[in-house]
C-alpha cells in the first residue's frame, strides 16, 4: 500500500485499480489535510483494513480480484468501521442502488469533479467526528445474546438504540436466527415500558377466531362466549406487542390492524364501544415483505408503519466465529436442563460444526447439540460421532470434494436434476412448459419433505427449522402431499 505519512486529519483509503483515479483522489485528500492510502486490488485493501485505522474508504466496484459491492459488508465490519463511498461507472444505477442498500455512505460516478470529492470528504469526516463526540454507548443487558462477531455486535447496538425509543421495530432474518430473542431484549431494556410482553404468533392464528384473539370479545358475542375476554392487544397495554411471523397476517386483517397502530383504538367483537391500548410494537418475519407488497399480499402502508426501525439478523453461516461460543453456551445450558455433567467440546467436533452451513441457523444448532448430548449422556466429552449424521455426512462430502458438498451448486450432475433430465428425455411429445414445471416442483417438494422427515425421525419442529418453512406453510404441504403418516 502507498500511504501518506502525515499525522493530522482523517485517514482515507482508496481502493481502485486505475492509477489515475488513485492519484487524483489522493491529491484531493492530502490537500484537505488528511492522510491518503491506496491499493489497486480488493484483497490488498481488505488486508490493510484489518491492520490499520481508516475513517473513510473510496471503493471501486470493478476490481481485478473481485466486486467491491460484494466486499462492502466486510469493509464496514473491519476494526475501524469506516464509512464507504462507492465509485461506479456512469449510468450504473444498479450499482448505486446496491451501494445504498448495503450501507454505503454514498456513491460517485466516473468521471467526478473536484468539488464533488471535496464535499463528500467533508460531509463524511464531519459525520465521523460528530458520531465520536456522542455520549458513551447505551448500556444494556445483552447476556442472552451470544456472539462476538461484528455483525451480531451491530445488532446489539441497534437493540440499545431501540430500547430508548418507542418507535415500531421490524426484525428481519431467516428462521432460527433469534428474532424473538432480540424482540425480548428490546422490551427488557426499555426503561419506559412497565407493562407485559405479549407474543402473537401470526402463523398460528385461527382464521375464524383471529379478531376475538387479537381484540377480545364481550359476553354473548358468539356461541360459547359466556364471559367477556380481553384480547392480546389489550393485554399489551403499557407494554410490548410482539407480532411474530407478521408476514402470515391475513390481508383481510392487515387493514384493521393498521388502524389500531395509527389510533391505538379498537372494538372488541360484539361490543359497540371502542377501547384503547397504548403498546410498543415489535414485529418479526423471515419473509420478504417488500416482495409481498409488490405481489399484493401485504399492504404497503402497513409495511412502512412496521419498519420505522429495521434490524436484520445475520444467518449463522455468515457469522461462523460465533459458533464456538454458541456451542459452549448451549452445551452448558442443555446439560443443566437434562441434569447431566457439562461435556467438553473437542476441537474435532467444533470443526464439523463450523463447516456446516446451518440452514436452520441457531435453532438447528441447538437441536443438533441436544441430540448429541443425549446420545451418550454419561460420557464427559462431546465426540464427533455424536453429532447428527446429516451434519457429519455434509462435512465428509466437503472434505472429499475439495471443500464443497457433493450436492453443492458447483456439482456437475446433482442427482435430482439427472432424474428430471431423464424424465424429459423419455417424454414424447413434450408437455407444455407450465405443466411440466408444476409437476417437477411438486416432485421436488414431495421428495424434499420426505427426506427431511426421514432425517428428523418425523419431528415436525425440527423439520420446520431445517426447511426454513413457516408453520402454516409446512402444514399446508403435508396436507398437499399426504405425508401425515411420516410424522411421529
Amino acid at each position: 500500500m502507498k500511504a501518506n505519512t502525515k499525522n493530522s486529519g482523517a485517514s482515507i483509503l482508496i481502493i481502485d485499480d486505475e492509477e489515475l483515479i488513485r492519484e487524483s483522489l489522493s491529491l484531493r485528500v492530502e490537500r484537505l489535510g488528511h492522510q491518503a492510502g491506496t491499493t489497486s486490488t480488493l484483497n490488498e485493501g481488505l488486508e490493510v483494513l484489518r491492520k490499520e485505522y481508516f475513517d473513510l474508504v473510496f471503493l471501486d466496484v470493478n476490481l481485478p480480484d473481485g466486486n467491491g459491492l460484494d466486499a462492502l459488508a466486510t469493509i464496514k465490519q473491519s476494526p475501524s468501521k469506516p464509512e464507504v463511498i462507492i465509485i461506479t461507472a456512469v449510468g450504473s444505477s444498479q450499482g448505486a442502488a446496491m451501494a445504498i442498500q448495503n450501507g454505503a455512505w454514498d456513491y460517485i460516478t466516473k468521471p467526478f469533479s473536484k468539488d464533488e470529492i471535496v464535499l463528500h470528504i467533508e460531509r463524511t469526516i464531519e459525520y465521523r467526528i460528530a458520531k465520536q463526540q456522542q455520549a458513551q454507548p447505551i448500556a444494556i443487558d445483552s447476556a442472552s445474546i451470544i456472539g462476538q462477531s461484528g455483525r451480531i455486535k451491530d445488532c446489539i447496538n441497534q437493540v440499545a438504540q431501540c430500547s430508548i425509543r418507542d418507535a415500531n421495530v421490524l426484525i428481519l432474518g431467516e428462521t432460527g436466527t433469534g428474532k424473538e430473542l432480540f424482540a425480548t431484549a428490546i422490551h427488557d431494556n426499555s426503561p419506559t415500558i412497565s407493562g407485559d410482553y405479549v407474543v402473537v404468533d401470526c402463523a398460528a392464528l385461527p382464521d375464524a377466531l383471529i379478531e376475538s384473539v387479537l381484540f377480545g370479545y364481550v359476553k354473548g358475542a358468539f356461541t360459547g362466549a359466556d364471559k367477556s375476554s380481553a384480547g392480546l392487544v389489550k393485554k399489551a397495554d403499557g407494554g410490548t406487542l410482539f407480532l411474530d411471523e407478521v408476514g402470515e397476517l391475513p390481508l383481510s386483517m392487515q387493514k384493521t390492524f393498521l388502524r389500531v397502530l395509527q389510533e391505538k383504538k379498537f372494538r372488541p367483537v360484539g361490543s359497540s364501544k371502542e377501547t384503547t391500548s397504548n403498546f410498543r410494537l415489535i414485529s418479526a418475519t423471515n419473509r420478504d415483505l417488500g416482495q409481498m407488497v409488490e405481489e399484493g399480499t401485504f399492504r404497503k402502508d402497513l409495511f412502512h408503519r412496521l419498519k420505522t426501525i429495521s434490524i436484520t439478523l445475520p444467518p449463522l453461516r455468515e457469522r461462523k466465529e460465533d459458533i464456538q461460543p454458541l456451542a459452549q453456551h448451549y452445551i452448558s445450558r442443555l446439560s443443566r436442563k437434562h441434569a447431566i455433567k457439562t461435556k467438553a467440546l473437542l476441537a474435532d467436533t467444533l470443526e464439523i460444526l463450523e463447516a456446516y452451513e446451518w440452514p436452520g441457523n441457531v435453532r438447528e444448532l441447538v437441536n443438533a447439540l441436544e441430540k448429541a448430548i443425549l446420545s451418550e449422556p454419561e460420557l464427559p466429552i462431546l465426540y464427533p460421532m455424536f453429532i447428527p449424521s446429516e451434519i457429519r455426512i455434509d462435512f465428509a462430502n466437503k472434505k472429499l470434494y475439495g471443500g464443497k458438498s457433493e450436492t453443492s451448486e458447483d456439482s456437475i450432475d446433482p442427482p435430482i436434476f439427472t432424474s428430471i433430465h431423464s424424465s424429459l428425455s423419455s417424454l414424447a411429445p413434450l408437455p407444455e412448459l407450465k405443466l411440466f414445471r408444476e409437476q417437477a416442483i411438486n416432485e421436488i417438494e414431495s421428495l424434499y419433505l420426505k427426506s427431511v422427515f426421514q432425517q428428523t425421525d418425523g419431528d415436525i419442529d425440527r423439520a420446520i427449522t431445517i426447511s426454513g418453512l413457516s408453520k402454516s406453510r409446512m402444514y399446508s404441504l403435508i396436507k398437499k402431499y399426504n405425508l401425515k403418516n411420516l410424522l411421529k
